[in-house]
């Protein structure tokens, strides 16, 4: 189903039934487009977790398993001891994180709930470029429990492959993207459901990102396939090894930080690499790293400075804070392959 601009744009102003607006516009649109999104409000929860400056404390997330598994988008949001996630019938769960994915930046949260009702991952859309879209999210934080969430409608650009490390966006990844005609890039959004008019899963809504030379905003989803590949843990990824030391000198330690995409961002541990030093010594994943060998570590970047003077075979101390208590770790770095 297609249509030309000017159709697109009145529809565009009808569409904001979760917002409230309740005008003749709204109501026609409703019977367009009234299945699909009450099949994907039925499928999206509301996620709420740690928020820090004017990184938001809350997001979007899809149910896709039977078993509470729910997918979003990585943000400061999964770095709190609590993450809380509301489900369509507005009950409270509280969630694990299970597995991140820096490429794609999305994360796989695990609640204890069953969901009947989500997305099958395995059937992607059919949806083509130049097709309508409705992003179906939490922007702007407009419900807190069983309140609908907001939707947008919109069209399908085209899919492109992106590559943000090259320090031109402010986070990083690695991976096709679905361009969207359609202003998905707000506060809550990210992890919210793209879905066709039919209503079956076109991607994810990506956390925002803007371009730090011309300060604009990127409306994108990622595609549903690579959220499969990423679900089915068959999504390969390069993980960045830490410090600028020389090769001969370079050493390992096991320890693969929550990145963000900001130096700024709190040096949280994302996981532990299993038989390295770090598992030894008993490090955890979401443990915050407070200082290294004496040098007080407030973020990131400091984190990776740090780690740059560290040379395989000499014991290191580390202190982190891990829930409620903080921990005093020694280990020793081995020289890196």
């Amino acid at each position: 189903m297609r249509r030309n601009k000017p159709e697109l744009l009145a529809l565009c102003v009808a569409v904001c039934l979760a917002a409230g607006t309740q005008d003749v516009r709204a109501a026609e649109a409703g019977v367009m487009f009234g299945d699909a999104i009450q099949f994907a409000q039925a499928r999206c929860v509301k996620i709420f977790g740690a928020g820090i400056g004017r990184d938001p404390g809350y997001a979007t997330g899809l149910l896709v398993s039977p078993e509470g598994h729910v997918l979003t988008a990585q943000g400061i949001y999964l770095a709190g001891e609590r993450i809380r996630v509301a489900t369509p019938d507005g009950a409270i769960h509280l969630a694990t994180v299970e597995r991140r994915s820096e490429a794609l930046q999305c994360a796989l949260l695990k609640i204890d709930a069953k969901t009947p009702e989500h997305f099958d991952l395995s059937h992607p859309s059919a949806a083509q470029k130049g097709d309508w879209v409705l992003a179906v999210s939490n922007a702007f934080k407009v419900a807190d429990g069983p309140e609908p969430l907001s939707v947008n409608l919109g069209v399908l650009s085209l899919r492109t492959q992106l590559d943000a490390q090259n320090g031109v966006q402010d986070v990083p990844y690695q991976g096709d993207v679905l361009l969207i005609d359609a202003i998905t890039s707000n506060p809550g959004a990210a992890g919210g459901a793209v879905v066709s008019v039919d209503g079956q899963l076109v991607g994810m809504i990506g956390r925002i990102m803007e371009g730090k030379s011309t300060s604009t905003r990127l409306n994108y989803a990622v595609p549903v396939d690579q959220l499969y590949a990423f679900y089915q843990d068959k999504l390969q990824e390069a993980i960045p090894s830490i410090g600028p030391l020389p090769l001969a000198e370079k050493s390992e330690t096991g320890i693969r930080l929550f990145l963000l995409g900001s130096k700024r961002d709190p040096a949280y541990i994302d996981r532990v690499v299993a038989n390295s030093p770090a598992a030894s010594a008993g490090l955890q994943s979401d443990d915050l790293i407070v200082s290294v060998a004496g040098q007080v570590i407030r973020n990131v970047g400091e984190f990776k400075s740090a780690m740059a003077t560290v040379r395989p075979g000499v014991e290191i101390e580390l202190v982190v804070k891990r829930k409620n208590d903080v921990l005093t770790i020694k280990l020793t770095p081995v020289k890196a392959d």
